[in-house]
């Protein structure tokens, strides 16, 4: 049979080669301090309209333009609570 002790030393130097070629991908890469960061948030936003027309024939008079906006709106900033001196 296959003794212990050679069956460990080849799975430690197996690692270290492992561990050795992910050393040489990582230090290619560059320096870290130099390179631009990543965007890692993009925030978009999108709006929506839908404009309505009714014809003549519907409405006797002015023809009639409904317009509908809808999009991603940011919230306002809440009001500093007002505190009253005694």
């Amino acid at each position: 049979m296959t003794d212990r002790p050679t069956i460990a030393l080849f799975s430690l130097a197996g690692f270290l080669v492992v561990l050795a070629l992910l050393g040489s991908q990582l230090g290619v890469g560059g320096h870290a301090a130099s390179a631009r960061p990543r965007e890692v948030l993009v925030r978009r936003v999108y709006q929506t309209t839908v404009v309505e027309r009714v014809p003549h024939s519907v409405v006797a008079g002015s023809s009639t333009v409904t317009q509908s906006v809808s999009g991603s709106t940011s919230i306002p900033a809440a009001a500093a609570p007002v505190t009253r001196t005694s």
